[in-house]
């Protein structure tokens, strides 16, 4: 793909940019529409810019003109289940974009931390091979890096961030000489015009050919359609749930007003009564079982008996296929016994280069395999420390410190369930870090007035958010659960099933 130096006006509020983001691909119609359309979608999500009418399309990797169909990369991001899921995606794109300006940037954070001025002399300067972009495409690189986090700011200058290991990993390897040597021309992008015709045939913009524009994310990456669940809730889609609402009389919406003008979370006796309701409702649907176990993965209690801490990585490597590979279920564990099956997930433990690597074997599966390996190595005894541990939170900590760090974060909850599975793991309080706070699971709790907000910027609130999970759903799986009740249901951001609702809902209140 051609080195691309210009982006959408993304603006200075990150979390605003990568929301506008999400906004147009999963509203974007599967079946395509007119460029007109499309272009209306980017101008009411501020990513249109008229002085340069092409780059929003060339970003989300579509058609400038015609009819434009959600590109690969569009639709991973509307099928990405999480915050994470999400970020990942969007990661990966702007490493597509533009691989030698990201490396170059990359390389030189890690060093030391750099301001935008010196950044700009770098790719200006006669040591960078790349295509120099403009100064206003650098700051809008910049600014989505930081709302990424794959860069921090630190006074006036840019550090890595804590999703730097991200980026990283497609920077690992990359040789800028063969990628300028394979680099072509730019595909053809149509520069659209203010109240033209979609179906005529449009003039190409000066320079470039008239060929179609390339996906640039290989296929084999992409999520699989559906509705935008995780990966391990997605056979809840398909599940004939019954409707939740009219078993019980409405609870009207003086008894359930949170404090502090509506931002705190509802009273105990509110969310009792809500526990109560939808386990009730769970128990009559009968929704069948899904998700991952540890026989997925061919993993058993022994092996925590013959090596613990082997057990423990291949956990996390299956962590990292189940939330990044953005594959179908199925697939996550074929690639993950592939790498077994090959030899590689023992190699890439014990430090050693494999010695063949068959067909079979995913390439980002290995990628994701590989941060695992290196992360699990910088904590020897890792379990250990989690057996000394007495309480599950602490537990927790421990985990968080040796596989966070801009690695791993929802993932950790997703750990601790499968250890927890297995029966390695015990202890008081442990079921409530068996959830995994989704963030459809997060904004169903929001609704139902469990936690003041549907957002997890730190570990404390994906903890928060997994015990009030689990006090709402008692013994049954509570992000299926959880989501289930929100597909059932029709739950969402303003609800038009609000009037009718008998749950205690911040829908209500509005």
């Amino acid at each position: 793909m051609p080195q691309v130096t210009e982006f959408p006006p993304f603006g200075t509020d990150g979390r605003a940019a990568i929301a506008a983001i999400v906004r147009v691909c999963r509203e974007t119609p599967a079946a395509g529409e007119p460029a007109r359309g499309f272009r209306a979608r980017l101008k009411a999500a501020r990513l249109w810019d008229a002085e340069r009418p092409t780059v929003g399309a060339t970003f989300f990797d579509v058609p400038a003109s015609g009819t434009v169909v959600p590109s690969t990369f569009m639709r991973a991001v509307a099928d990405a289940g999480d915050d994470d899921a999400v970020a990942a995606t969007i990661i990966e794109r702007l490493w597509a974009c533009n691989p030698p300006m990201a490396a170059a940037i990359l390389a030189a954070i890690d060093e030391r931390p750099h301001g935008k001025d010196e950044l700009g002399k770098l790719l200006g300067s006669a040591a960078y091979r790349g295509t120099q972009p403009s100064r206003p495409g650098l700051e809008t690189w910049l600014q989505l890096a930081l709302a990424l986090g794959i860069l921090r700011q630190v006074g006036i200058a840019v550090a890595p961030g804590p999703r730097r290991d991200l980026l990283a990993a497609h920077a690992e390897g990359f040789e800028v000489d063969e990628y300028l040597a394979e680099d072509a021309a730019a595909p053809a992008t149509v520069a659209p015009v203010e109240g033209d015709d979609d179906d005529a045939v449009p003039t190409a913009v000066a320079g470039t050919p008239s060929t179609a524009v390339e996906t640039s994310i290989p296929v084999a990456a992409a999520a699989p359609a559906g509705p935008g669940l995780p990966i391990a809730l997605r056979h809840l889609a398909s599940a004939a749930l019954p409707p939740p609402l009219g078993r019980d009389r409405a609870v009207p919406p003086s008894a359930f007003m949170p404090t502090e003008g509506g931002a705190g979370v509802f009273d105990g006796d509110v969310l009792d009564e809500t526990a109560r309701r939808l386990q009730a409702w769970w128990k009559d649907a009968g929704a069948p079982a899904g998700g991952f176990a540890p026989e997925d993965f061919g993993l058993d209690p022994e092996a925590w008996v013959e090596g613990a801490d082997e057990l423990l990585y291949r956990v996390a490597v299956a962590a990292a296929l189940v939330f990044r590979l953005e594959a179908s279920r199925d697939s996550v564990i074929a690639a993950f016994r592939a790498l077994d099956d090959a030899g590689v997930l023992a190699d890439l433990y014990h430090g050693t280069v494999p010695e063949t690597l068959p067909a079979q074997v995913d390439a980002r599966a290995l990628m994701l395999a590989s941060l695992a390996a290196r992360r699990c190595a910088e904590a020897p005894e890792l379990a250990a420390s989690l057996e000394r541990e007495p309480g599950a939170a602490a537990r927790f900590a421990v985990l968080e410190r040796a596989l966070g760090r801009g690695l791993f974060r929802i993932e950790l909850l997703w750990i601790v369930d499968q250890l927890a599975r297995l029966g390695v793991l015990r202890g008081d309080g442990l079921a409530d870090l068996t959830t995994t706070p989704y963030r459809v699971v997060r904004d169903t709790l929001y609704r139902l007035g469990a936690i003041a907000t549907p957002y997890a910027p730190d570990a404390d609130a994906l903890l928060a958010a997994a015990r009030a999970a689990r006090r709402l759903a008692g013994d049954a799986v509570p992000e299926e659960l959880l989501a289930g009740f929100a597909l059932a249901a029709g739950c969402r951001f303003d609800c038009p099933h609000r009037k009718a609702c008998d749950f205690p809902c911040r829908e209500r209140l509005e």
